[in-house]
């Protein structure tokens, strides 16, 4: 069993939930998956760092303070401290006593549904050790490394868990314009690169699909409540709606990412592809 995330030029993009559906429901959580899946959209972006017990949960912040009702490092907690608090009230009292689940329990339910899982990896300490973590939690799930994509802005890190585990799909983010920008971006061993709109070019898009990479397009969340191009547009004054469009029906991008499912889907369809 694997997922397709390359969709360029089929005729389909990729809705991808930025940390599930986080904009009805609180982010990296079961409710948050299972509502990207009831908008019959089947790929997510999560975020792991591994606890003080080497176990690696789904969880954004280095801190839980921001999504739990505890306090203190996702690092420097145990599995069992992490399990015992709330990962739902602070969004809204009806998800009260949700818990975390770790990368096991939502690689599981992946499989499961069907689901392609693009995990983000904040991890700050002990990389190489989580990196040993990793593979052996995707060693021992039959089918793991046929869903799962890894994300970091580290490219070094990408570039030494495609060394360790060399089936595993990678991705990286590029926030710039590099000289050899294709170049920068193989370095890395990456099969697939995030880009966000202000720092996108055209000929760029086409170079790394010349070079055989996938790419996902990210729109950055505003505290306005502004349609993401909307916000765009006020900040740069470009077109930014035709040339979205314009990437999308050329084959240019893959996946579009962002904690609105209803909103990604209204691009995807002014473009005439098809939403998945």
């Amino acid at each position: 069993m694997s997922f397709n995330f390359h969709l360029a030029g089929s005729g389909k993009v990729l809705i991808n939930s930025h940390r599930g559906y986080s904009q009805l429901y609180p982010e990296n959580t079961l409710h948050a998956f299972e509502g990207a899946l009831q908008e019959e959209t089947y790929s997510l972006e999560i975020d792991v760092a591994m606890t003080l017990d080497k176990e690696i949960v789904v969880i954004h912040d280095h801190s839980v303070d921001r999504t739990s009702n505890g306090k203190g490092f996702v690092e420097e907690m145990t599995l069992a401290q992490l399990k015992a608090l709330d990962f739902g009230a602070w969004f809204d009292p009806k998800f009260k006593g949700t818990r975390i689940l770790t990368l096991q329990e939502l690689t599981l339910w992946a499989l499961d549904k069907g689901v392609g899982l693009v995990v983000e990896i904040k991890q700050r300490q002990q990389k190489d050790t989580f990196l040993t973590v990793l593979k052996d939690l995707l060693d021992s799930i039959p089918n793991a490394y046929g869903i799962i994509q890894l994300l970091a802005f580290d490219h070094k890190l990408m570039q030494r868990a495609k060394h360790l585990m060399p089936k595993v799909s990678t991705q990286v983010v590029t926030i710039a314009s590099y000289t050899n920008h294709l170049a920068a971006i193989q370095a890395s061993g990456a099969d697939f690169v995030c880009i966000e709109y202000p720092h996108a070019a055209l000929e760029d898009l086409r170079e790394f699909k010349k070079g055989g990479l996938g790419i996902r397009l990210y729109f950055q969340p505003n505290s306005k409540g502004l349609h993401p191009i909307e916000d765009l547009r006020l900040k740069y004054g470009d077109d930014v709606k035709g040339n979205i469009t314009h990437w999308l029906q050329e084959g240019l991008l893959d996946m579009i990412s962002h904690d609105d499912i209803k909103m990604l889907k209204e691009i995807a369809y002014d473009a005439g592809l098809e939403p998945v």
